[in-house]
């Protein structure tokens, strides 16, 4: 545990703090997005809920990419 604490202090240093910080970033924007959607009373084809969650993944990356760098 205290080698995962450090690795993510100085992320730019090694491969695992990036990866962990990707994870931590995707996981946390398919939750923002994806648990309204269950709450949703009427129905959204599930076409269009992959494709919005999707989309805020890929913008969770874009944000990682430029907080990292």
């Amino acid at each position: 545990m205290t080698y995962i604490i450090e690795t993510m202090k100085f992320p730019v240093d090694n491969f695992l703090g990036m990866l962990l910080y990707v994870i931590l970033f995707m996981s946390v924007a398919a939750l923002l997005v994806g648990i309204p959607f269950h709450f949703i009373p009427y129905q959204v084809p599930y076409a269009i809920k992959n494709a919005v969650i999707g989309s805020a993944v890929f913008i969770g990356i874009l944000v990682w990419w430029m907080l990292i760098f």
